[in-house]
């Protein structure tokens, strides 16, 4: 058993991939001193734009595309987990690549394989969130072909972050990172199927979310932080001296 897709939820999940990719390169554009508190904020932003917005809301709005004909729900706890593994896993990815005075590929490789790998995980534990009356089931070969896109997709992430610096370039830049994210995401769920099962039944409980519920707290929620940390290094005058 297999989904199908809402085309206009797959267009939202681009989109927000788009903008949380955007706030996270303006962010890490702030980045000069990782000694400075305010520049570990911005380390701290960039994470959750990156890895919060570009990379797990965009998942979750994703999943929330693919329409199964049976109940659907989500653990709260593997569902919080996944977004912090995301955040977590890019604010490393980001650290390490940002510290750099200058470029080197062993480094930069080597941070995008571990955000990568964070990425990917992030993916599977919010796959595995997924609370539905029949058993879950991945093509190994496409979990593989994931994980590398993941890994190959960090990697540019981080070069972008390092080296786009002009606003034209970081607007340029989000829309390939979105079609980058996205690309992972979509290519996983290819390789998942679904099997119905009479032993397996989703059970309703507090510690599930709805569907319906849920894609509205993505979508306020995302916008609203994203929203929130763009005015926030712009008001700090950052953000005027980095256009100029």
């Amino acid at each position: 058993m297999t989904g199908t897709f809402d085309l206009v939820l797959v267009a939202v999940s681009y989109a927000i991939s788009v903008f949380g990719s955007y706030t996270g390169l303006v962010l890490a554009a702030q980045i000069t001193d990782q000694r400075n508190n305010m520049n570990r904020l911005w380390l701290v932003g960039a994470a959750v734009a990156l890895g919060g917005g570009a990379i797990w809301s965009m998942h979750f709005i994703g999943m929330l595309a693919y329409k199964l004909p049976l109940p659907v729900a989500y653990d709260i706890t593997l569902t919080m987990t996944s977004m912090l593994v995301a955040i977590l896993f890019t604010g490393i990815g980001v650290f390490l690549v940002i510290r750099q005075q200058s470029m080197h590929f062993g480094r930069l490789v080597g941070a995008g394989v571990i955000m990568g790998l964070g990425v990917a995980s992030m993916h599977y534990t919010g796959m595995a969130a997924m609370r539905v009356s029949a058993h879950q089931h991945h093509d190994p070969l496409i979990v593989a072909v994931s994980v590398a896109i993941a890994i190959v997709a960090s990697i540019a992430a981080l070069w972008i972050a390092f080296t786009m610096r002009q606003t034209w370039q970081k607007v340029i830049s989000a829309f390939v990172m979105g079609l980058a994210v996205c690309g992972m995401h979509y290519t996983a769920m290819l390789g998942m199927s679904f099997e119905s099962s009479t032993e397996t039944k989703v059970i309703i409980t507090s510690s599930a979310i709805l569907v319906n519920d849920l894609a509205v707290y993505i979508a306020v929620v995302t916008v609203s932080i994203l929203s929130i940390l763009l005015v926030a290094v712009f008001n700090s005058g950052l953000g005027e001296e980095e256009a100029a």
